[in-house]
């Protein structure tokens, strides 16, 4: 495993794989599977991962119960390095700030958690977050013990992201989306990208990266990506070609993976052993943009899969829908109509989890982190999987 640090904090040495806890295996009642994740952590940690990532609201609040008690059973709390997340929605007053680290803190089975975040910053909501003294707060959580480390997680525009650095001094890393496809920060509002990296780079402020896979599609890429991959002059799997382009930047420190099956964790793990930054030829980095731009060409929705948007009041599967239109359009079902029958939305429709259930009540929307304009987009997604 390569290790590496962030600026302001030389002395710790980070996992350049982290393991995140969002997408964790689950059991036939959605509950998670706490001896299959249990063996997940052990191999990941025998295999140098020191970093593992969670928060408030991952699988249902069931994520950091699961986390602190593997660690605490398995002897590997002083190990490791635990970040979590501050559920910023959450927060009426100040209060309730120190009500939900301490709560953290009894879930997690620790007196301390090494990496904080406020979680899914956007500038509106640090701005609220000033207001009702997050600042005050984090200081005194670090100055009592109880946390180690101050960051953020972020999804907005690069101005949004560079307002946020700047407002505060005290920040020491933050966690961004980046991926070959979301590395461009000129073409996303919701996804800075390498402009946002060259920021924080120049502030001394270490980066986490989340969603290096865009949710398991750059790992289970369709035929198109695969044949591009096949003519690469060195043979990789499609999900070591997406985790070593972005440990090709010096200015990532962690690249977070929500691995839920053992092959994941082992082969992740191999492919961290073996990527450096400043490392791949222009040749191979050319291999990437071919594949980054097939995907262009035909993702439909911006969607990572990451259910922040679920549960949908009405019982749509906001996801599911997304990912199955997103999946026609690239089998090449819309390469010669604006229409085709997808027997897969169907069945979502038969079980009342498809567009036509919607009322544009727009909770989606306040919860999505790429800013998706989610019932146009479901209405769009409906009218193209139906005939």
């Amino acid at each position: 495993m390569n290790y590496r640090s962030f600026p302001k904090i030389p002395d710790v040495q980070v996992s350049a794989l982290g393991f995140g806890f969002m997408r964790l295996p689950t059991c036939a009642d959605g509950s998670v599977d706490v001896e299959a994740t249990r063996s997940l952590v052990k191999a990941a940690y025998e295999n140098g991962i020191n970093y593992y990532d969670t928060a408030w609201v991952y699988h249902g609040g069931e994520s950091e119960k699961v986390l602190g008690r593997i660690l605490e059973e398995e002897g590997l709390r002083d190990k490791v390095y635990v970040a979590t997340k501050m559920p910023c929605w959450d927060i009426k007053e100040y209060a309730d700030f120190e009500r939900i680290l301490d709560a953290q803190l009894e879930k997690l089975r620790t007196d301390h958690i090494d990496f904080y975040l406020m979680h899914a910053m956007f500038k509106g909501r640090w701005e609220e977050m000033m207001e009702k003294g997050a600042i005050k707060f984090l200081e005194k959580a670090k100055a009592d013990g109880k946390i180690r480390h101050i960051g953020f997680s972020f999804h907005d525009s690069i101005d949004a992201f560079k307002f946020i650095i700047d407002s505060y001094d005290g920040w020491e890393f933050c966690q961004i989306q980046f991926n070959y496809l979301d590395d461009d920060g000129e073409k996303t509002r919701a996804n800075p990208g390498k402009q946002a990296l060259e920021y924080a780079a120049a502030h001394e402020i270490g980066v986490v990266i989340m969603e290096p896979l865009r949710g398991g599609m750059l790992a289970n890429p369709p035929k198109g990506i695969t044949d591009i991959f096949k003519d690469a002059p060195v043979p990789r799997l499609p999900a070591e070609w997406g985790l070593k382009f972005i440990w090709e930047r010096q200015e990532v420190t962690c690249v977070l993976s929500g691995m839920n099956e053992m092959t994941q964790v082992l082969s992740n793990c191999a492919f961290a052993s073996n990527s450096h930054p400043n490392s791949m030829p222009a040749k191979e980095m050319d291999i990437v943009m071919q594949a980054k731009k097939w995907f262009e060409d035909r993702i439909k929705v911006p969607c990572t899969g990451c259910s922040y948007c679920m549960p949908c009041p009405k019982g749509v599967d906001i996801p599911g829908v997304f990912r199955e239109y997103n999946g026609m359009s690239m089998r090449g079902a819309y390469e010669n109509t604006d229409r085709a029958l997808s027997t897969g939305y169907d069945n979502m429709l038969k079980g009342g989890h498809g567009q036509d259930k919607c009322v544009r009540c727009g909770l989606c929307m306040k919860h999505c982190p790429q800013g998706i304009q989610v019932p146009d987009r479901l209405q769009e997604a409906h009218t193209a999987m139906t005939v």
